[in-house]
């Protein structure tokens, strides 16, 4: 069967009915069991050269509220925890932070001056940022649910001027979305 073929029948699988769902909605389901989806992305290698640094910057577009619950309420909180790395050509960690409760429509960065690589002797160092968005590393603020957010990234460097001449906001998902029940690693 061709690939236009079997496109065809998806398509016409698709239209059958009771196969698509009746009704969609945007409320966020909350799970009876604590769990975070952690995922992490990273950018492609960029050079950079005596005199400029390199700046990791991620913003926190919205986070889904986790469900926080006390012995009297439950209130959702905005959660989102954020760990920024970066690596060498050779896959060694050069610098990183974790930043707890990012809130939606703000912003973090992590800078790394050239004159810190001294994993590379050529004054020109090749270097990836990465992103891991609610890592299973990272503490914990609530030890009943962690909530979901969704960022977006950029690499830049820039020079003594503080003039950028380099930027990307190109980055690739590092293996898939992980769903980690927090009993699983330890809830605080």
């Amino acid at each position: 069967m061709t690939h236009r073929c079997l496109g065809q029948a998806f398509l016409a699988a698709l239209m059958l009915p009771g196969f698509l769902p009746a009704q969609v909605t945007n409320t966020p389901v909350i799970p009876s069991t604590p769990v975070m989806l952690q995922q992490s992305l990273t950018t492609g290698m960029v050079g950079f050269t005596t005199g400029q640094t390199a700046r990791l910057n991620v913003l926190n577009l919205y986070s889904l509220p986790a469900a926080t619950t006390t012995p009297t309420a439950t209130t959702p909180t905005a959660n989102c925890t954020v760990e920024l790395q970066f690596f060498d050509d050779k896959n060694n960690m050069l610098k990183q932070t974790v930043v707890s409760n990012l809130a939606p429509g703000t912003a973090t960065s992590l800078d790394l001056p050239r004159t810190s690589v001294t994993s590379v002797t050529a004054s020109r160092a090749e270097i990836r940022g990465v992103v891991v968005v609610n890592p299973t590393s990272g503490p914990i603020v609530s030890p009943v649910a962690v909530g979901f957010c969704s960022v977006f990234t950029t690499l830049e460097i820039f020079d003594g001027s503080g003039s950028t001449v380099s930027l990307t906001s190109d980055t690739r998902p590092i293996g898939l979305p992980v769903v980690v029940p927090l009993t699983a690693r330890g809830a605080q």
